[in-house]
């Protein structure tokens, strides 16, 4: 069995239909972002024997993909109300900045979130990875235990790349490379390239130089910082985040972030040419036959 979500409840439904008749089930969601005439979700049944169970299921769990739509929608929180959710006397929340995930093409550099903590005057908060090669080298050279100005993006002129500039202190440096502990790193080799950790007001931010979706404790932990202890955890990350910090923050208390950014799930914000229309979300009235 797989996780929480509407794909999940496909996935799991298929694999409970296995017989002696059904070999294997597997549900592959489209990569929407793709923009190409062929782009949804796709139902794979692999028969034994005989092919008409194969087709039978196939269309009994496109059906069940159809009915169940609108909770393919992404459901976003603004930063306004993220931001209050952060701050609020109640369980922490993990932030995950989804309008940026480099694990989707998005930079890793948009700073919508961490300007509305700063000027919220968010306290307990860690964020990673912020992505900006030329950023860590700055860092490098003021040197651990020191306090600049620190210019976000300074290096990067590309869409979503806004410019935040803001007084920060140097907590440590290191070179980046870890071992992931849980979800789709665990146990693999990674290297953010040169590595820092900053103190920005009550936040501490992970900026990196080689772009990776915050999806693993591993790249807090290993400057030694307690997810545990945290009031907040911001993650650039769409998904994989949720194996990673899963055992910090349950379902409930996971926030998605309608930030600009390059990937974000709303998809009416884009202009798709290479799709049929009508085409379900962007057209409310299609219409799909079994």
């Amino acid at each position: 069995m797989t996780a929480q979500g509407p794909d999940a409840d496909l996935v799991n439904y298929g694999q409970s239909q296995l017989t002696e008749k059904i070999a294997n089930v597997f549900v592959v969601p489209g990569f929407v972002y793709s923009n190409t005439p062929q782009n949804g979700i796709a139902v794979v049944v692999t028969a034994r024997n005989e092919i008409e169970p194969a087709r039978e299921l196939t269309a009994d769990i496109a059906a069940r993909a159809w009915a169940d739509r609108n909770r393919f929608r992404a459901h976003l929180t603004s930063i306004d109300d993220a931001v209050a959710e952060a701050m609020k006397n109640g369980p922490a929340v993990i932030l995950a900045d989804v309008t940026d995930n480099p694990g989707g093409g998005g930079g890793g550099y948009t700073t919508w979130i961490i300007e509305a903590l700063v000027n919220a005057g968010a306290e307990g908060v860690l964020m990673g990875v912020f992505n900006d090669p030329a950023f860590s080298a700055a860092e490098k050279k003021v040197g651990e235990g020191s306090e600049f100005e620190a210019f976000f993006n300074v290096g990067t002129a590309v869409e979503f790349s806004k410019r935040f500039e803001v007084p920060a202190k140097v907590l440590a440096l290191r070179d980046g490379t870890c071992v992931g502990r849980r979800g789709i790193w665990a146990g693999r080799s990674l290297d953010l390239g040169a590595c820092a950790l900053l103190q920005i007001g009550g936040i501490k931010v992970v900026v990196g130089s080689v772009r990776k979706q915050c999806a693993d404790p591993v790249f807090f932990e290993m400057f030694g910082l307690d997810i545990g202890e945290a009031r907040a955890v911001v993650v650039k990350s769409r998904r994989h985040f949720r194996a990673g910090f899963d055992e910090f923050f349950p379902h409930e208390q996971v926030i998605e972030v309608d930030a600009p950014g390059l990937v974000s799930p709303n998809f009416e914000t884009y202009n798709f040419d290479g799709l049929p229309r009508p085409v379900y979300p962007l057209d409310s009235d299609t219409t799909w036959e079994n």
